[in-house]
């Protein structure tokens, strides 16, 4: 099975269909094995971390975290993992100390890999990171970085633009609504990313606080001149009564799939929609923006996360717990292409892997920010955003959507589950 990364444009191999192994030789195997970020529970008295763990239900060491190192020092935990081209992981954070995040990942001398540990990388000030994405700006390739807290205040938000090889910043793009004239493109709590051609697109969600300030817009800017050129607003149905609140962003394109017309697609996370706005490439101009999903009428809320496979898109959404798929030749529409994957509360990141006997398999995170329970006195609930948090991720059998088995995150390590991964790439079909 192959998978297309959809922020870098290139295919890499999930592994090969390994049939017939015994339970030993199944505990080697790395396909099946995933990078988490937990998240310490402060009434359960335990800490942050960043682990390796076994998801394929046929190993005997299912759900056992095969290395582990922890975040004793960091009061907010790692957010969101990425490998760079060249193999680098990193991770994003929600702790203004630690923000963006290089992690040591290598083998031991059995060839057993082992997390080291991670360095904080300098930001310049941006706090809060969210997404990553590598991208080209007049020939040279940089990593761009949403930090939805920018350099603070009330209308944060920025783009941090750093050098691939050294991790420094080569550039803070930010434009503040407070700042920019009337009708002028602005950047504001920023976190979903992606590009196409020279023109990349970002989301404005929510102030990290998550009662100051709430978005609706998505902000083009041109990767030419790296500055903001166009606001689109992506907001229609407030079932909550809050700004909609886009949240990831996909820029469809013929690279993904050949039948692919250019349009950007976007999740918005309180007005529970799927928006497209269609690009053309010859004018460089974006279309009208319409909905296309509306959780309202297919009673779902908190759309989150595009992954895709060559042949899919799969769209999850933090509530009941769903991840629903499409085919990826008929982008932007949005045409079913199999049953629905019912996960639990707060599916939000999955990965994809064939297990030791070769059945293909998707494992879902089911959390959005792993934030408390009331019932547990929990300083950290915040009433809505705690019903999206199980704890768990699921395994099931990707043709069928069939459940086969799940990880319990708080109930065997007392720890929420912030992210997952593949390990080394090898699952990684992310979105931006």
């Amino acid at each position: 099975m192959k998978v297309k990364v959809f922020a870098q444009s290139v295919l890499i191999g999930a592994g090969l269909l390994m049939v017939g192994l015994t339970p030993a030789q199944s505990q080697t195997r790395e396909e099946s094995q995933g990078m988490v970020l937990l998240r310490g529970l402060p009434t359960l008295d335990t800490k942050h971390s960043i682990a390796i763990v076994e998801l394929d239900p046929e190993s005997d060491q299912f759900g056992e975290l095969l290395s582990e190192v922890e975040q004793p020092d960091i009061q907010h935990p790692l957010h969101h993992l990425y490998y760079s081209p060249n193999g680098r992981l990193y991770s994003t954070g929600l702790d203004p100390s630690c923000s963006l995040a290089e992690i040591g990942l290598s083998r031991d001398s059995s060839g057993t890999p082992v997390i080291e540990g991670f360095t904080c990388l300098d930001t310049q000030g941006q706090i809060v990171g969210e997404d990553i994405m590598w991208a080209t700006s007049n020939g040279q390739e940089y990593m761009f970085v949403t930090f939805m807290g920018g350099t603070g205040g009330d209308d944060g938000g920025s783009v941090g633009v750093f050098d691939t090889q050294t991790n420094e910043v080569v550039k803070i793009i930010e434009a503040r609504k407070s700042q920019v004239g009337e009708g002028e493109p602005y950047i504001m709590y920023p976190h979903g990313i992606s590009a196409f051609d020279d023109r990349m697109v970002v989301t404005s969600t929510i102030h990290p606080d998550m009662a100051t300030g709430v978005g609706n817009v998505l902000t083009i800017i041109d990767l030419n001149t790296l500055e903001p050129i166009q606001n689109i607003v992506v907001e229609n149905e407030k079932p909550l009564d809050f700004p909609s609140s886009p949240v990831e962003v996909l820029f469809a394109r013929p690279d993904m799939h050949a039948d692919i017309e250019p349009a950007i697609l976007a999740n918005t996370m309180f007005g529970f929609e799927t928006w497209k706005i269609p690009y053309d490439t010859g004018s460089k101009t974006f279309g009208e923006a319409e909905v296309i999903y509306s959780g309202v009428a297919n009673e779902t809320a908190v759309p989150l996360e595009f992954y895709g496979t060559e042949d899919e898109l799969f769209i999850s959404h933090g509530l009941p717990g769903v991840v629903k798929r499409y085919e990826l030749a008929a982008l932007p529409e949005l045409v079913s292409s199999g049953p629905d994957i019912v996960a639990d509360p707060g599916a939000h990141h999955m990965i994809f892997f064939t297990s030791a006997s070769g059945r293909n398999l998707i494992a879902v995170q089911n959390n959005l920010l792993n934030l408390g329970n009331a019932a547990d006195d929990d300083p950290t609930d915040v009433d809505f955003i705690a019903d999206l948090s199980a704890h768990t991720i699921t395994i099931h059998d990707l043709e069928t959507g069939e459940r086969i088995a799940e990880v319990n995150f708080k109930e065997r390590y007392n720890k929420g589950v912030d992210n997952v991964e593949g390990l080394f790439g090898s699952g990684f079909v992310h979105h931006h």
